[in-house]
């Protein structure tokens, strides 16, 4: 089981028992979860950040990010977390059932009911987690994946090209990365926000790929959603109360 997993100290294959992970070179054990997923990662914290539930209401969620939720763990996604593009599911499509997948910054999203084979990696434990890695640091040998889903995640990496050198570094030759990159999207820590890049500029970061397709996910009105949230969060009780009863009552008649 997950024989393309590298041991972090010597670079060995892992193999998994019922006490957990264990390097079959030196012997170095992986600490896991109560669960039993494997943690590759030196400064875990179990609830650094908030769970993103996809479950909920699409309507009371965008409500309750707007208007209750604290700045520091707001997160939008560039897409509705109850569907996937139609580009992604064709991508999943041409890959076999025994094709590994990785689904690096997943939170608590199960993409693994669009293919059996998406293992899904994030800095924290959520549902549906399989490892608790660093996208910085992943422990899996070279080209060992098929494909990686990288969605919505680079804004949030402190040392991104560090992170593409990794995912460049795992893919199979022949592999496909599927990635997408906010723009015009408010600050949004999760668990921080560090960089923002413009059409040519991401095209930049993967001019030793090649490309397949190349777009544009979303317009502006996810930007002005939620700088209007921002606003609103920055002005003091009473003042939102006021604002949001123009705001309703603004064309009304």
């Amino acid at each position: 089981m997950y024989n393309f997993l590298k041991c972090p100290t010597c670079g060995h294959s892992f193999a998994k028992d019922n006490e957990g992970y264990e390097c079959s070179h030196c012997k170095h054990k992986i600490p896991t979860t109560e669960e039993g997923v494997p943690i590759f990662i030196n400064h875990f914290k179990e609830n650094e950040v908030k769970i993103h539930n996809t479950q909920k209401s699409l309507l009371k969620s965008s409500v309750k990010k707007i208007f209750f939720a604290p700045h520091h763990s707001t997160y939008s996604d560039l897409t509705s977390s109850h569907s996937e593009p139609e580009e992604l599911l064709a991508l999943l499509k041409q890959f076999p059932p025994e094709s590994v997948i990785l689904n690096i910054g997943s939170l608590s999203k199960n993409l693994q009911r669009l293919h059996k084979g998406i293992l899904n990696l994030d800095i924290c434990y959520y549902p549906n987690i399989d490892f608790i890695a660093d996208a910085c640091d992943l422990p899996f040998r070279d080209e060992s994946i098929d494909m990686v889903i990288f969605k919505n995640v680079l804004e949030h990496v402190k040392n991104p090209m560090k992170a593409l050198s990794e995912i460049r570094r795992v893919l199979k030759k022949g592999g496909i990365l599927y990635t997408k990159i906010p723009f015009l999207q408010p600050f949004h820590a999760v668990p921080d926000d560090f960089q923002r890049y413009t059409k040519s500029g991401f095209r930049g970061l993967f001019k030793d790929y090649q490309e397949l397709d190349f777009g544009v996910s979303v317009g502006g009105g996810l930007c002005y959603r939620g700088s209007f949230a921002n606003i609103l969060r920055s002005l003091p009780h009473s003042a939102t109360t006021n604002f949001i009863g123009l705001a309703f009552n603004f064309g009304g008649g």
